[in-house]
Protein backbone atom coordinates (compact mmCIF):
# COMPACT_ATOMS: atom_id res chain seq x y z
CA UNK A 1 0.00 0.00 0.00
CA UNK A 2 1.04 3.48 -0.75
CA UNK A 3 2.84 5.70 2.02
CA UNK A 4 1.45 8.84 3.17
CA UNK A 5 5.17 10.26 2.66
CA UNK A 6 4.92 8.94 -0.86
CA UNK A 7 1.19 10.54 -1.50
CA UNK A 8 3.00 13.95 -0.07
CA UNK A 9 6.01 13.44 -3.35
CA UNK A 10 3.48 12.62 -5.57
CA UNK A 11 0.80 15.68 -4.89
CA UNK A 12 3.84 18.25 -4.17
CA UNK A 13 5.04 17.01 -7.91
CA UNK A 14 1.78 17.05 -9.72
CA UNK A 15 1.30 19.41 -12.35
CA UNK A 16 -2.19 21.09 -11.19
CA UNK A 17 -1.06 21.21 -7.89
CA UNK A 18 2.38 23.20 -9.25
CA UNK A 19 0.32 25.51 -11.61
CA UNK A 20 -1.84 26.40 -9.06
CA UNK A 21 0.55 26.55 -6.19
CA UNK A 22 -1.10 24.70 -4.05
CA UNK A 23 1.01 22.82 -0.67
CA UNK A 24 -0.49 19.86 1.15
CA UNK A 25 -0.10 21.17 4.58
CA UNK A 26 -1.48 18.09 6.65
CA UNK A 27 -2.57 14.48 5.46
CA UNK A 28 -3.70 11.86 7.15
CA UNK A 29 -6.16 8.59 6.98
CA UNK A 30 -9.01 10.14 6.03
CA UNK A 31 -8.31 13.86 5.73
CA UNK A 32 -6.40 16.34 3.85
CA UNK A 33 -5.50 20.31 4.55
CA UNK A 34 -4.31 22.43 1.09
CA UNK A 35 -3.61 25.61 1.10
CA UNK A 36 -2.99 28.59 -2.10
CA UNK A 37 -2.40 31.58 -2.11
CA UNK A 38 -4.75 34.03 -4.25
CA UNK A 39 -3.42 35.52 -7.18
CA UNK A 40 -5.09 38.01 -9.57
CA UNK A 41 -4.85 35.32 -12.66
CA UNK A 42 -7.53 34.04 -10.27
CA UNK A 43 -9.87 37.05 -10.98
CA UNK A 44 -13.16 36.98 -12.68
CA UNK A 45 -14.49 39.84 -14.66
CA UNK A 46 -16.35 41.27 -11.61
CA UNK A 47 -12.46 41.03 -10.35
CA UNK A 48 -13.74 38.23 -7.52
CA UNK A 49 -12.16 34.83 -7.84
CA UNK A 50 -13.49 32.74 -10.11
CA UNK A 51 -15.75 30.12 -8.42
CA UNK A 52 -14.00 26.96 -11.00
CA UNK A 53 -10.47 28.03 -9.02
CA UNK A 54 -12.15 27.97 -5.41
CA UNK A 55 -13.82 24.32 -6.73
CA UNK A 56 -10.07 23.15 -8.11
CA UNK A 57 -8.46 23.34 -4.60
CA UNK A 58 -11.91 21.87 -2.83
CA UNK A 59 -11.00 18.61 -5.59
CA UNK A 60 -7.45 18.69 -4.64
CA UNK A 61 -8.10 18.29 -0.83
CA UNK A 62 -10.77 15.83 -1.59
CA UNK A 63 -8.73 13.55 -3.93
CA UNK A 64 -6.15 13.64 -1.28
CA UNK A 65 -8.12 12.34 1.41
CA UNK A 66 -9.43 9.93 -0.47
CA UNK A 67 -6.55 8.48 -1.76
CA UNK A 68 -5.25 7.39 1.89
CA UNK A 69 -7.81 5.41 2.31
CA UNK A 70 -7.44 1.46 1.38
CA UNK A 71 -9.23 1.54 -1.30
CA UNK A 72 -9.41 3.05 -4.63
CA UNK A 73 -12.14 6.07 -5.08
CA UNK A 74 -12.79 8.66 -7.58
CA UNK A 75 -14.82 11.24 -7.15
CA UNK A 76 -18.20 11.27 -9.48
CA UNK A 77 -20.16 14.32 -7.59
CA UNK A 78 -19.52 17.73 -5.71
CA UNK A 79 -21.89 19.87 -4.36
CA UNK A 80 -20.55 23.76 -3.34
CA UNK A 81 -21.73 26.38 -2.16
CA UNK A 82 -19.61 29.63 -2.21
CA UNK A 83 -20.50 31.96 1.13
CA UNK A 84 -17.83 34.50 0.79
CA UNK A 85 -14.46 35.87 -1.42
CA UNK A 86 -10.99 35.09 -1.31
CA UNK A 87 -9.24 38.34 -2.00
CA UNK A 88 -5.63 38.34 -4.07
CA UNK A 89 -2.68 37.59 -1.90
CA UNK A 90 -4.58 36.32 1.49
CA UNK A 91 -3.58 32.27 1.69
CA UNK A 92 -6.69 30.16 1.48
CA UNK A 93 -6.92 26.42 2.94
CA UNK A 94 -9.33 23.78 1.91
CA UNK A 95 -10.07 20.88 4.30
CA UNK A 96 -11.49 17.67 2.93
CA UNK A 97 -12.83 14.72 5.74
CA UNK A 98 -13.68 11.67 4.24
CA UNK A 99 -17.06 10.86 5.91
CA UNK A 100 -17.25 6.84 4.63
CA UNK A 101 -15.44 5.05 2.12
CA UNK A 102 -17.18 2.02 1.89
CA UNK A 103 -16.57 -0.77 -0.95
CA UNK A 104 -19.19 0.67 -3.33
CA UNK A 105 -19.34 4.47 -2.34
CA UNK A 106 -17.72 6.86 -0.27
CA UNK A 107 -18.64 10.19 0.87
CA UNK A 108 -16.64 13.27 1.78
CA UNK A 109 -17.33 17.21 2.89
CA UNK A 110 -14.70 19.70 2.39
CA UNK A 111 -14.67 23.49 2.93
CA UNK A 112 -12.65 26.70 2.44
CA UNK A 113 -11.44 29.42 4.75
CA UNK A 114 -9.33 32.42 4.31
CA UNK A 115 -6.26 32.92 6.82
CA UNK A 116 -8.99 34.88 9.73
CA UNK A 117 -10.66 31.50 9.53
CA UNK A 118 -13.91 32.55 7.50
CA UNK A 119 -15.49 30.29 5.70
CA UNK A 120 -15.24 30.32 1.87
CA UNK A 121 -17.13 27.78 0.41
CA UNK A 122 -18.56 24.62 1.59
CA UNK A 123 -18.57 21.32 -0.30
CA UNK A 124 -19.70 17.38 -0.02
CA UNK A 125 -18.66 15.22 -2.40
CA UNK A 126 -19.34 11.38 -3.99
CA UNK A 127 -16.72 8.62 -4.54
CA UNK A 128 -17.38 5.66 -6.03
CA UNK A 129 -14.78 2.59 -5.06
CA UNK A 130 -12.93 1.68 -8.39
CA UNK A 131 -10.87 -1.37 -6.42
CA UNK A 132 -8.09 -2.39 -3.79
CA UNK A 133 -5.43 0.10 -3.29
CA UNK A 134 -2.29 -1.92 -4.53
Amino acid sequence: MITVDEMRRRFDNSPCALYFGMKLVDLSEGYARVEMQVREEFLNWENMVQGGIIATLLDQAFGSACNTMENVHVAVQMNIHFLSAARVGETVYAESRVLRAGKRMGASEMSVMDSRGQTIAMATGTTVCIGTRS
